[in-house]
């Protein structure tokens, strides 16, 4: 796939901790958005498996590098310019977001920079998701001990939050949260 950009985030711990939790999932014929793809490697992994991805990013270039990795592997992919679900009219069975979380007072870097507390992008990822999962979907949203991930669950009480992957590194565990709404439980 030739390399990355240094604008377009590459794959790290959390991407491969990411790719852990959904190769737990059965995602064939699923409907999947990949939000922030950046190097596009969860949306390629389903649609390795079968699923009908969506791949969006604020950043054309990352589209641009999702779209040549598509194709060298042979998968379809729908690519998407959007600034989280701006673009994104559709519901989904799947929805994936590795968010930039690092805790930070500017935005030098867009791809790891999440704002005060590291929950910026995170709050407003949870805030639009609702009107895009489809009835019984789940999102896996990843979080770091960092920006304080039980400050995200107690805030939001419509959704069911589970831990379904986390791996401690050296100055940080990392968490997959399986995120439901709660209306959908009896499903």
């Amino acid at each position: 796939m030739g390399s990355i950009s240094p604008q377009v985030y590459a794959p790290g711990d959390d991407t491969f901790l990411m790719v852990d939790a959904i190769a737990t999932l059965s995602v064939e014929g699923k409907n999947v958005l990949d939000l922030g793809t950046g190097s596009g490697i969860l949306g390629l992994y389903c649609a390795l498996r079968w699923a009908d991805v969506t791949a969006a990013d604020i950043d054309e270039l990352a589209i641009r590098h999702t779209a040549d990795a598509a194709r060298l592997l042979g998968v379809e992919l729908k690519l998407v310019v959007s600034d989280l679900f701006s673009n994104i009219p559709s519901q989904f069975d799947l929805v994936l977001f590795n968010p930039p979380y690092l805790p930070s007072e500017g935005t030098l870097d867009g791809t790891v920079d999440g704002g005060p507390g590291g929950r910026d992008l995170i709050i407003r990822f949870l805030e639009e998701l609702p009107g895009h999962l489809r009835k019984g979907g789940i999102a896996l949203l990843l979080v770091s001990s960092l920006n304080s991930p039980n400050t995200v669950r107690n805030r939001y009480e419509n959704f069911e939050f589970s831990t379904i992957a986390k791996r401690a590194m050296f100055f940080e565990e990392l968490e997959v949260l399986r995120v439901r709404l709660r209306n959908d439980l009896s499903i």
